[in-house]
């Protein structure tokens, strides 16, 4: 009887020495007791930033209209989580490689275009997509070569209401400018009435460069308004018989003497005039160029007369 206590009390202290080794493993390694609790985080984003997913410069190449303005469209695609009139154009800037984005603007290089001006826009395309454009209009003689638009896009703060947050994202796309080579030339030189054996007053004819690169100007003249198949040698045809090339003559200084000033002729001749591109914003500057005019009226002419100064620019780099 005492023996089998002994067992009892003996398989009794195992078991309990058992077990409390158990528990504590089971503590150690978060199996079972109150030592693993979990905790629920949460927030509400609301405002997610615009995606860019794309820039194009319309049209590329871009060819300049001569003495004038070129209308030129940037667009983007622009993707807002929190819808697509979430978002609109900050600013865009247009710009030849030769400067940089934060350059000032130059009708020459940098063009620069604010939403404020209303030249930007964006229209929907679905839910969350849209179509953001800046439209430039670029001078004939924005320097030729690759250009570079970049559009900042403003979102607009989401469904924010207590803490409004706005940021930009930008994207930029690259297009090509042509070369153009380009003259302006008076519509007319009236060298008024004349007897015969007189000589008219010198007569200025301004030729512009209305193109974006240099240009060597060369000249030649014909009798009447058209081209005669064979040229006949006239600056001039009248009522009453005709005048000779050799009687029109040109000078690139003011005051010359008839005498000394070159003989117009019927082949196209270099006139020795360089005109640079035009750099000047406000005013046309150097790329306006001054050429002078006279003519003798020989005998056995009369009525009115008429011909034709063909001025020809050729690019000079």
């Amino acid at each position: 009887m005492k023996r089998d206590s002994i067992i009892i009390i003996t398989g009794f202290f195992v078991f309990f020495l058992l077990a409390l080794i158990s528990s504590l493993s089971m503590a150690g390694y978060n199996v079972f007791g109150w030592n693993n609790m979990s905790t629920t985080t949460k927030l509400y984003v609301w405002n997610t930033e615009p995606n860019i997913t794309g820039v194009t410069i319309s049209p590329d190449p871009i060819d300049l209209s001569p003495g004038n303005t070129t209308t030129i469209n940037c667009s983007a695609n622009v993707w807002d989580y929190n819808g697509w009139n979430d978002v609109e154009v900050s600013n865009a800037t247009f710009f030849h490689i030769s400067v940089n984005d934060n350059s000032p603007d130059n009708n020459n290089n940098h063009y620069t275009v604010e939403d404020t001006e209303n030249n930007c826009s964006c229209g929907q395309i679905d839910a969350n997509n849209a179509t953001c454009w800046c439209l430039f209009d670029v001078w004939y003689y924005a320097t030729n070569g690759t250009w570079t638009c970049n559009m900042t896009i403003t979102d607009t703060g989401g469904e924010a209401t207590e803490r409004e947050y706005y940021f930009n994202v930008s994207d930029s796309n690259t297009a090509t400018v042509n070369t153009v080579t380009a003259i302006d030339v008076p519509l007319e030189i009236d060298y008024g009435n004349l007897s015969v054996t007189e000589t008219s007053e010198e007569m200025p004819a301004n030729v512009t460069n209305f193109g974006n690169v240099p240009v060597n100007i060369s000249i030649r003249g014909y009798g009447g308004t058209t081209d005669p198949t064979n040229p006949n040698n006239l600056a001039m045809e009248c009522d009453y018989g005709s005048i000779s090339i050799e009687y029109e003559k040109y000078s690139r200084q003011s005051g010359v003497d008839y005498g000394a000033m070159a003989t117009l002729t019927n082949i196209s001749t270099p006139m020795q005039l360089k005109i640079p591109v035009r750099t000047n914003d406000e005013d046309y500057g150097d790329s306006t160029n001054a050429t002078y005019w006279k003519i003798q009226i020989p005998l056995s002419v009369g009525g009115h007369c008429n011909g034709t100064l063909e001025f020809v620019g050729h690019a000079d780099w």
